[in-house]
């Protein structure tokens, strides 16, 4: 379920209140910087600081301020209470799984049977992260209570007089929103709590054991510090763990080998012009054209402003002058979000899949059904889009004659790609030939984005 317009709306009227009230914390001077640094632009007609900051958010286009909602609960110390009202709107985007409160005490239970945590103070530090736990109250004026940390340490962490259960019914989380026990999950199985990867295999094994009973488990992928990453999901969503290589945008074959098999390092052997590889981790968030832009900047020595334009005409170029349906659908997707484009997923073009150094003459009927993809999406959350633009070579042989063998090839390599969490879309290139086919892409990519929450404000 995409992200509502009442979410939108609540999100930017809270989200401008509390940044309003960081007016303290910054001078006149200092605001400019602020604003840069959460992605928000500057104004100019403003009356007061709290203004200055408001009208920045009220503003923003409705991704623009999603964006430095999420950057500003990175970046900023927010009260206790500011903090968990934006988490939630900033969190309630419909990606959330599920998780009754049957399964999450259930969990809980299943919890008690190994260590929670190894480092004693990231766990703390998790815990108020998403939990009210240093909130003091007065039973009256003279006795104080104790605050919950203080509670959880003398009765969880220095003491057995608390399981699992106990600690999470006091936290709040068999009540809590569904996307903010998700995440309490995700971070509990994090390295930050367990760094060690069998202590991690253990936790996250547990949580699929009981979670499977509501369609959830977690999706395992490696981190930049080689431990693993946790992510709730549907069973059957799509999402995956992070590739470990993107190899694209080459016009022909490239000549690879494996640096270090051990670590999985790939050196182009010939034509190193030939070919764009991809090897930084790649986040929830998935692959945005500016994270791509920033690399081929840094890769290749060029300024910001220059790589933008280079790298659109690189990508553009690999694309096979034989195909104008092909290079159609990719100008169309710089035409769907034209100034959108930076903080969206980059459409790859030519993204090789499997890579085999026999060809396949010599593999014969073992030869990989299909070697790469016409484009590729990354999504947040691990969701893989694959497009396919299909010629007749897809469906026949070279005198024109329909091949149900080619065909069923074809169908073969969809239902694998499928069947390890990609989703597949294919447009016949006659379809991309008509007048009307630029429209047709445009809707296309609009409607898919739109169903992930993504599509920017018009």
């Amino acid at each position: 379920m995409p992200r509502t317009q009442q979410n939108l709306t609540s999100l930017r009227d809270t989200f401008s209140q509390i940044l309003g009230s960081q007016k303290d914390h910054y001078t006149d001077t200092r605001i400019p910087e602020l604003l840069f640094r959460l992605g928000l632009d500057d104004c100019t007609e403003y009356n007061s600081k709290r203004r200055h900051l408001e009208k920045a958010v009220e503003a923003a286009g409705d991704t623009q301020m999603v964006a430095a909602a999420q950057r500003a609960l990175e970046l900023l110390g927010f009260e206790d209470h500011e903090r968990d009202q934006l988490q939630e709107l900033v969190w309630d985007d419909g990606t959330a799984p599920v998780i009754p409160g049957r399964y999450r005490r259930e969990l809980a239970e299943r919890l008690n049977t190994i260590d929670l945590y190894l480092d004693r103070t990231s766990f703390e530090q998790v815990l108020s992260e998403f939990w009210l736990i240093d909130t003091i109250s007065f039973v009256d004026l003279l006795r104080p209570t104790p605050t919950l940390r203080q509670e959880i340490v003398r009765h969880y962490i220095e003491n057995p007089d608390w399981d699992a259960v106990t600690l999470f019914d006091k936290l709040g989380a068999f009540q809590s929103s569904h996307a903010r026990f998700g995440r309490f999950v995700e971070a509990l199985a994090s390295s930050r709590v367990l760094p060690s990867e069998p202590a991690q295999r253990k936790f996250i094994g547990i949580v699929n054991d009981i979670l499977k009973a509501c369609g959830v488990h977690i999706v395992v992928g490696m981190g930049e510090d080689a431990f693993l990453t946790a992510c709730l999901a549907y069973v059957g969503s799509g999402k995956q763990s992070s590739p470990k290589n993107l190899i694209f945008a080459s016009t022909t074959k490239p000549d690879l080998r494996l640096g270090n098999a051990l670590d999985n390092d790939i050196e182009v052997v010939t034509g190193i012009e030939d070919v764009l590889i991809y090897d930084r981790p790649i986040g929830s968030s998935g692959l945005l054209w500016r994270e791509l832009q920033a690399w081929y900047a840094q890769t290749y020595g060029v300024d910001e402003g220059q790589a933008k334009n280079r790298l659109y005409q690189r990508l553009k170029d690999c694309l096979p002058k034989s195909s104008p349906p092909q290079r159609l659908a990719f100008s169309s997707f710089f035409k769907a979000f034209t100034t959108a484009i930076p903080e969206l997923p980059v459409l790859l073009p030519e993204v090789w899949f499997h890579w085999d150094p026999q060809t396949v003459s010599r593999r014969g009927k073992d030869a990989l059904l299909r070697s790469r993809m016409d484009f590729l999406l990354l999504l947040p959350g691990g969701v893989r889009v694959v497009i396919e633009i299909d010629g007749k070579h897809h469906y026949s042989t070279q005198d024109g004659s329909s091949s149900p063998r080619l065909y069923s090839e074809m169908m073969a390599a969809d239902r694998a790609l499928r069947l390890v969490g990609y989703e597949v879309y294919r447009f016949g290139a006659s379809e991309l030939l008509e007048p009307n086919a630029e429209e047709v892409m445009i809707g296309f990519y609009r409607s898919l984005f739109e169903r992930y929450s993504l599509l920017p404000a018009s």
